[in-house]
Protein backbone atom coordinates (compact mmCIF):
# COMPACT_ATOMS: atom_id res chain seq x y z
CA UNK A 1 0.00 0.00 0.00
CA UNK A 2 0.76 3.74 -0.41
CA UNK A 3 -0.34 6.50 1.42
CA UNK A 4 -0.96 9.71 1.44
CA UNK A 5 0.08 12.42 3.98
CA UNK A 6 -3.28 11.73 5.93
CA UNK A 7 -2.40 8.51 6.18
CA UNK A 8 -5.27 7.18 3.27
CA UNK A 9 -4.03 4.62 0.94
CA UNK A 10 -3.90 5.92 -2.80
CA UNK A 11 -2.56 2.93 -4.42
CA UNK A 12 -2.92 -0.92 -3.99
CA UNK A 13 -2.43 -4.13 -4.94
CA UNK A 14 -1.26 -7.14 -3.99
CA UNK A 15 1.93 -7.76 -1.80
CA UNK A 16 4.45 -10.49 -3.62
CA UNK A 17 1.83 -12.46 -6.31
CA UNK A 18 -0.81 -10.19 -8.35
CA UNK A 19 -4.35 -10.98 -7.85
CA UNK A 20 -4.47 -13.12 -11.38
CA UNK A 21 -4.95 -17.08 -12.34
CA UNK A 22 -1.82 -17.77 -13.92
CA UNK A 23 -2.73 -17.40 -17.76
CA UNK A 24 -2.77 -20.93 -19.50
CA UNK A 25 0.42 -22.40 -22.31
CA UNK A 26 -0.01 -20.06 -25.23
CA UNK A 27 0.07 -16.68 -23.33
CA UNK A 28 -3.47 -15.44 -22.97
CA UNK A 29 -3.30 -13.53 -19.64
CA UNK A 30 -5.33 -10.31 -20.37
CA UNK A 31 -4.85 -7.24 -18.66
CA UNK A 32 -8.13 -5.23 -18.04
CA UNK A 33 -7.50 -1.65 -17.89
CA UNK A 34 -9.82 0.79 -16.46
CA UNK A 35 -8.87 4.53 -16.28
CA UNK A 36 -11.43 6.75 -14.23
CA UNK A 37 -11.55 10.84 -12.70
CA UNK A 38 -15.55 11.08 -10.38
CA UNK A 39 -16.96 8.24 -12.33
CA UNK A 40 -18.86 7.24 -9.26
CA UNK A 41 -21.91 7.01 -11.06
CA UNK A 42 -20.75 4.37 -13.56
CA UNK A 43 -17.48 2.46 -12.42
CA UNK A 44 -18.91 0.19 -10.32
CA UNK A 45 -21.09 -1.06 -13.30
CA UNK A 46 -17.57 -1.16 -15.25
CA UNK A 47 -15.95 -3.24 -12.36
CA UNK A 48 -18.66 -5.70 -12.02
CA UNK A 49 -18.53 -6.74 -16.26
CA UNK A 50 -15.07 -7.68 -15.61
CA UNK A 51 -15.40 -9.63 -11.70
CA UNK A 52 -18.22 -11.25 -13.58
CA UNK A 53 -16.14 -12.69 -16.60
CA UNK A 54 -15.88 -16.33 -16.85
CA UNK A 55 -12.22 -16.57 -18.12
CA UNK A 56 -10.19 -16.53 -15.07
CA UNK A 57 -6.91 -15.29 -16.49
CA UNK A 58 -7.13 -11.86 -16.62
CA UNK A 59 -5.77 -8.91 -14.45
CA UNK A 60 -7.85 -5.62 -13.73
CA UNK A 61 -6.25 -2.60 -13.18
CA UNK A 62 -7.31 0.83 -12.14
CA UNK A 63 -5.93 3.86 -12.69
CA UNK A 64 -7.66 7.20 -10.84
CA UNK A 65 -7.01 10.50 -11.83
CA UNK A 66 -7.44 11.24 -8.18
CA UNK A 67 -10.90 11.55 -7.95
CA UNK A 68 -12.66 13.69 -5.73
CA UNK A 69 -16.24 12.12 -5.25
CA UNK A 70 -16.94 8.27 -4.49
CA UNK A 71 -14.93 6.58 -6.94
CA UNK A 72 -11.84 5.88 -4.59
CA UNK A 73 -14.61 4.01 -2.40
CA UNK A 74 -15.94 1.99 -4.87
CA UNK A 75 -12.37 0.87 -5.81
CA UNK A 76 -11.69 0.05 -2.44
CA UNK A 77 -15.10 -1.93 -2.38
CA UNK A 78 -13.45 -4.31 -5.01
CA UNK A 79 -9.88 -4.46 -3.65
CA UNK A 80 -9.62 -8.38 -3.72
CA UNK A 81 -10.73 -8.40 -7.29
CA UNK A 82 -8.00 -5.76 -8.78
CA UNK A 83 -4.57 -6.68 -9.49
CA UNK A 84 -3.46 -3.08 -8.97
CA UNK A 85 -5.04 0.38 -8.26
CA UNK A 86 -3.85 4.27 -8.18
CA UNK A 87 -5.56 7.22 -7.22
CA UNK A 88 -3.05 10.34 -8.14
CA UNK A 89 -3.87 13.37 -10.16
CA UNK A 90 -2.62 12.83 -13.94
CA UNK A 91 -2.32 14.93 -17.16
CA UNK A 92 -5.36 13.16 -18.80
CA UNK A 93 -6.78 9.68 -20.52
CA UNK A 94 -3.99 8.83 -22.27
CA UNK A 95 -1.20 9.43 -19.49
CA UNK A 96 -3.52 7.70 -17.43
CA UNK A 97 -3.69 4.93 -20.11
CA UNK A 98 0.16 4.85 -20.13
CA UNK A 99 0.10 3.85 -16.35
CA UNK A 100 -1.79 1.60 -16.63
CA UNK A 101 0.64 0.00 -19.62
CA UNK A 102 3.36 0.40 -16.85
CA UNK A 103 1.66 -1.85 -14.76
CA UNK A 104 0.29 -4.33 -16.60
CA UNK A 105 1.89 -8.10 -16.95
CA UNK A 106 -0.66 -9.41 -19.43
CA UNK A 107 0.25 -10.75 -22.88
CA UNK A 108 -2.85 -9.05 -24.39
CA UNK A 109 -4.33 -5.30 -23.01
CA UNK A 110 -8.07 -4.33 -23.50
CA UNK A 111 -8.97 -1.06 -22.08
CA UNK A 112 -12.30 -0.85 -20.79
CA UNK A 113 -13.95 2.86 -20.00
CA UNK A 114 -15.20 3.57 -16.81
CA UNK A 115 -18.73 4.20 -18.00
CA UNK A 116 -18.95 1.36 -20.70
CA UNK A 117 -18.96 -2.95 -19.82
CA UNK A 118 -17.88 -5.71 -20.91
CA UNK A 119 -20.74 -6.98 -22.79
CA UNK A 120 -22.00 -10.20 -21.31
CA UNK A 121 -20.10 -12.67 -19.10
CA UNK A 122 -18.52 -14.56 -22.21
CA UNK A 123 -16.84 -12.07 -23.21
CA UNK A 124 -13.38 -12.53 -22.49
CA UNK A 125 -13.47 -16.05 -22.97
CA UNK A 126 -14.74 -15.68 -26.87
CA UNK A 127 -12.01 -12.98 -27.16
CA UNK A 128 -9.61 -15.24 -25.77
CA UNK A 129 -10.22 -18.00 -28.27
CA UNK A 130 -8.65 -16.11 -30.83
CA UNK A 131 -5.67 -14.40 -29.57
CA UNK A 132 -2.94 -15.91 -31.38
CA UNK A 133 0.44 -14.91 -30.28
CA UNK A 134 1.23 -13.81 -34.19
CA UNK A 135 -1.42 -11.31 -34.08
CA UNK A 136 -0.50 -7.77 -32.97
CA UNK A 137 -4.26 -6.75 -32.63
CA UNK A 138 -7.99 -8.65 -32.60
CA UNK A 139 -11.00 -6.65 -32.32
CA UNK A 140 -14.81 -6.84 -32.50
CA UNK A 141 -17.76 -4.25 -32.15
CA UNK A 142 -19.78 -2.31 -30.07
CA UNK A 143 -23.07 -1.49 -29.06
CA UNK A 144 -24.50 1.41 -28.13
CA UNK A 145 -27.16 1.85 -25.17
CA UNK A 146 -29.83 2.11 -28.04
CA UNK A 147 -28.49 -1.27 -29.13
CA UNK A 148 -27.63 0.12 -32.31
CA UNK A 149 -23.84 -1.91 -32.98
CA UNK A 150 -21.04 -0.18 -34.63
CA UNK A 151 -18.59 -2.43 -36.43
CA UNK A 152 -14.71 -1.58 -36.09
CA UNK A 153 -13.03 -2.45 -39.79
CA UNK A 154 -9.85 -1.63 -41.41
CA UNK A 155 -10.03 -0.66 -45.06
CA UNK A 156 -8.85 2.58 -46.39
CA UNK A 157 -10.93 4.66 -44.48
CA UNK A 158 -8.33 4.03 -41.68
CA UNK A 159 -6.01 6.51 -43.54
CA UNK A 160 -9.07 9.12 -43.41
CA UNK A 161 -9.83 8.65 -39.41
CA UNK A 162 -9.65 6.49 -36.65
CA UNK A 163 -11.96 3.00 -37.45
CA UNK A 164 -11.28 0.65 -34.50
CA UNK A 165 -13.47 1.26 -31.49
CA UNK A 166 -11.09 1.24 -28.28
CA UNK A 167 -13.84 -0.78 -26.58
CA UNK A 168 -13.60 -3.48 -28.99
CA UNK A 169 -9.81 -3.54 -29.23
CA UNK A 170 -7.31 -6.88 -28.24
CA UNK A 171 -3.74 -5.46 -28.66
CA UNK A 172 -1.02 -8.05 -28.10
CA UNK A 173 1.76 -6.08 -25.24
CA UNK A 174 4.05 -6.67 -27.47
CA UNK A 175 3.08 -3.49 -29.15
CA UNK A 176 3.55 -1.49 -26.32
CA UNK A 177 7.50 -3.03 -25.41
CA UNK A 178 8.90 0.34 -26.97
CA UNK A 179 5.59 3.21 -27.46
CA UNK A 180 3.08 4.68 -25.89
CA UNK A 181 0.20 6.71 -25.83
CA UNK A 182 1.20 10.55 -27.08
CA UNK A 183 -0.38 12.51 -24.04
CA UNK A 184 -0.08 15.51 -25.41
CA UNK A 185 -3.46 14.52 -27.21
CA UNK A 186 -6.70 14.17 -25.30
CA UNK A 187 -8.73 12.04 -27.57
CA UNK A 188 -7.65 10.53 -30.97
CA UNK A 189 -4.02 8.99 -29.31
CA UNK A 190 -5.33 5.52 -29.90
CA UNK A 191 -5.43 6.28 -33.62
CA UNK A 192 -1.77 5.91 -34.08
CA UNK A 193 -1.76 2.61 -32.63
CA UNK A 194 -4.07 1.74 -35.26
CA UNK A 195 -2.86 3.68 -38.12
CA UNK A 196 0.85 1.92 -37.33
CA UNK A 197 -1.00 -1.28 -37.35
CA UNK A 198 -2.39 -0.82 -40.82
CA UNK A 199 0.67 1.11 -42.46
CA UNK A 200 3.08 -1.73 -41.33
CA UNK A 201 0.59 -4.62 -41.97
CA UNK A 202 0.92 -6.14 -39.09
CA UNK A 203 -1.54 -9.26 -38.20
CA UNK A 204 -4.98 -8.52 -37.11
CA UNK A 205 -8.13 -10.28 -36.92
CA UNK A 206 -11.67 -9.16 -36.94
CA UNK A 207 -14.58 -10.88 -34.64
CA UNK A 208 -18.16 -10.79 -35.60
CA UNK A 209 -19.14 -10.28 -31.92
CA UNK A 210 -20.77 -7.04 -29.71
CA UNK A 211 -17.15 -6.87 -27.48
CA UNK A 212 -18.76 -3.55 -24.87
CA UNK A 213 -21.98 -1.72 -24.46
CA UNK A 214 -20.98 1.52 -24.57
CA UNK A 215 -21.72 4.98 -23.31
CA UNK A 216 -23.13 7.34 -26.34
CA UNK A 217 -21.76 10.43 -24.31
CA UNK A 218 -17.50 9.36 -24.88
CA UNK A 219 -15.54 12.54 -25.26
CA UNK A 220 -14.69 12.00 -28.77
CA UNK A 221 -18.30 12.38 -29.48
CA UNK A 222 -18.60 15.10 -27.35
CA UNK A 223 -15.91 17.06 -28.78
CA UNK A 224 -16.10 16.44 -32.66
CA UNK A 225 -14.19 19.82 -33.75
CA UNK A 226 -11.25 18.64 -31.42
CA UNK A 227 -11.26 14.95 -32.43
CA UNK A 228 -11.64 16.33 -36.29
CA UNK A 229 -8.08 18.26 -35.41
CA UNK A 230 -6.23 15.94 -33.62
CA UNK A 231 -7.03 12.80 -36.39
CA UNK A 232 -5.33 15.11 -38.75
CA UNK A 233 -2.36 15.88 -36.73
CA UNK A 234 -1.93 11.90 -36.15
CA UNK A 235 -2.28 11.39 -39.73
CA UNK A 236 -0.25 13.58 -40.66
CA UNK A 237 2.71 12.10 -38.90
CA UNK A 238 2.77 8.84 -41.64
CA UNK A 239 1.37 10.47 -44.44
CA UNK A 240 2.40 13.51 -45.81
CA UNK A 241 3.21 15.69 -49.14
CA UNK A 242 0.11 15.66 -51.86
CA UNK A 243 -1.30 12.55 -50.78
CA UNK A 244 -1.49 13.02 -46.90
CA UNK A 245 -3.29 17.07 -47.86
CA UNK A 246 -5.65 14.97 -50.42
CA UNK A 247 -6.51 12.89 -47.27
CA UNK A 248 -7.34 15.68 -45.01
CA UNK A 249 -9.32 17.42 -47.77
CA UNK A 250 -11.50 13.77 -48.04
CA UNK A 251 -12.14 13.49 -44.30
CA UNK A 252 -12.85 17.44 -44.13
CA UNK A 253 -15.78 16.14 -46.85
CA UNK A 254 -16.81 13.40 -44.95
CA UNK A 255 -16.60 15.16 -41.48
CA UNK A 256 -18.54 18.05 -42.83
CA UNK A 257 -21.46 15.43 -44.22
CA UNK A 258 -21.70 13.28 -40.85
CA UNK A 259 -22.53 16.11 -39.37
CA UNK A 260 -25.02 17.38 -41.51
Amino acid sequence: MVFDKDGANIEGGPTGSRRVTAAPSGGKLISVIIVVFNGERQLERAIASVVKQDYEHRELIIIDGGSTDGTLGIIKKYHDAIAYWVSEPDNGIYDAMNKGLEAATGDWIYFLGSDDVLYDTGTLSTAASFLDKDLSLVFGNIMYQDRRVVKSRFNLFTLLHNTVHHQGAFYNADLFRNWRYDSGLQLIADYELNLRIYLERMKKRHIDSVISLCNESGQSRANLELAFTETNSVRNKFVRGAFGQLLSVLYFIKFRISRG
